[in-house]
């Protein structure tokens, strides 16, 4: 719909309604920008209520508010100072309003007043020509970003690892982050339909499944989900997420997959996770360095640190391999047993000097998400 920029603005809204939305879009403003606009959002009076806009020229996220809409127009506001506003305004219906470039929000005590910013200033939006697409159930989509995203890596001199692979392949479609030191691939049987044929994997960065974690946690609305060459597109009932895609290649992960892991340990995730912490207290600042001594149906976790202490603490597991001793990071660990949902964690183990291979106790479903560390 077009609407005409020399029309004021004119609506009424509940004050929950226009709060969630703002909340849903604020994130996505940057903190700093050298582009005026960019600190503002979009808001556009429609017949279908008030659609509002957020972006960052790389982030982009867009949602729709329920309102009484008298006049259609658009105009751009000051987005942070809004959010603050109207959080603190009385859950009663507002009252918006728009002339030249201000726009009045009132309220039963009280009207204020913002200076805005020429619509035909905000970034226009971005057209995903879908290579793929495809539907994920919300709770899904919300597992496996949960169990990967704190794999994904900060270091801003390895463009690639700070995102995450989004694959769809044959019945299947798989999330993978690495920071270099552990792996994260989370997988899901997709029983749906794929439309497209995806040219090559896509890595989407951390900010935007950042968002969209927010999002689906929020949401029981399917993700429908949208893949080009430059861009990724998910939109989630009345919000719409699109992003920039970074630029690969992303690392042959398969290839560091531990192939021969047979020693098997099989631990209660919430056991492991308190022992962990508790003697992590006393490991390495740098290394949070954890022995694993295992015998059979026992574990002891050992940390010695000469400037520290040291501590130990014994579980009991199952585990009828050969005597074994590794160390792990404790912080990489518990990053792993944070996200898992189930009663037991299975350790699949080599030798000392080989990667571990953590999965969910239970067998894995549709929704099942294996860990690697």
């Amino acid at each position: 719909m077009t609407i005409a920029q020399d029309v004021a603005l004119k609506c009424s809204i509940a004050q929950a309604e226009l709060l969630q939305a703002l909340s849903l879009i604020s994130s996505a403003v940057p903190s700093r920008t050298t582009l005026p606009v960019l600190a503002n959002i979009l808001v556009e009076a429609t017949d279908e209520g008030l659609q509002m806009t957020a972006t960052d020229l790389d982030l982009s996220v867009s949602t729709r508010a329920m309102a009484d809409v008298k006049s259609e127009a658009a105009l751009t506001v000051p987005a942070k100072k809004l959010l603050e506003l109207v959080r603190k305004l009385p859950k009663e219906e507002l009252k918006l309003d728009s002339k030249d470039l201000t726009l009045n929000v009132g309220s039963k005590t009280g009207r204020f007043k913002f200076l805005c910013i020429r619509p035909e200033e905000f970034p226009a939006r971005v057209n995903v020509a879908a290579d793929t697409s495809l539907t994920i159930d919300a709770k899904q989509l919300e597992r496996m970003i949960r169990r990967t995203i704190y794999a994904v890596s900060t270091d801003e001199t390895r463009p690639a690892l700070n995102g995450a692979l989004f694959q769809v392949v044959e019945g299947e479609i798989r999330l993978v982050a690495t920071d270099g030191h552990r792996l994260a691939r989370a997988t899901l049987k997709h029983p749906g339909a794929v439309k497209g044929a995806l040219k090559g994997d896509v890595i989407i960065p951390l900010k935007a499944l950042t968002h969209l974690h927010r999002l689906v946690t929020e949401s029981a609305d399917p993700v429908h989900v949208e893949l080009s060459k430059n861009h990724a597109r998910f939109t989630v009932g009345k919000t719409s997420l699109t992003t920039k895609l970074i630029e690969g290649p992303f690392p042959n992960y398969e290839q560091v997959l531990p192939k021969n892991n047979n020693k098997h340990l099989i631990v209660k995730t919430a056991d492991l996770a308190s022992s962990l912490d508790r003697v992590s207290v006393f490991s390495d600042s740098l290394t949070r360095q954890v022995k694993f001594a295992l015998t059979r149906n026992k574990l002891t976790l050992i940390v010695q640190t000469p400037d520290q202490g040291e501590a130990n603490e014994a579980l009991d597991v199952k585990y009828d391999a050969d005597d074994l001793e590794i160390g792990y990071n404790a912080g990489y660990l518990l990053d792993i047993l944070r996200t898992m949902d189930s009663d037991e964690v299975d350790v699949q183990l080599n030798t000392p000097v080989t990667a571990g291979l953590l999965l969910p106790g239970a067998p894995a479903d549709a929704k099942g998400t294996p860990a690697l560390e």
